[in-house]
């Protein structure tokens, strides 16, 4: 990916995805929509990309109250392993 690009809708594709699901780009979470439960999308700005660098992507699935063992308590939150892209 080329620094100084315009802004984008970076595309996640995995699996178990919730509603609560947040794509985090570099550190930071960006405006995240649920497409379904095997698919994210992200608004990646222009100003995030201005800069050469290895930038990690990972997926973080919140706490949700109720959702622990047996329907009840809050789970753990969890974040994927990170995916790193160039921008060069």
């Amino acid at each position: 990916m080329n620094s100084s690009g315009a802004a984008f809708v970076l595309t996640v594709k995995g699996s178990d995805f919730s509603s609560h699901a947040t794509v985090n780009w570099n550190g930071t979470a960006p405006t995240t929509t649920f497409v379904s439960a095997s698919q994210l999308t992200a608004t990646i700005a222009a100003a995030d990309i201005a800069t050469p660098a290895a930038v990690p992507i990972t997926v973080t699935e919140p706490a949700i109250a109720g959702m622990g063992a047996s329907g009840s308590g809050p789970t753990r939150a969890e974040t994927s392993v990170a995916v790193n892209i160039s921008v060069n």
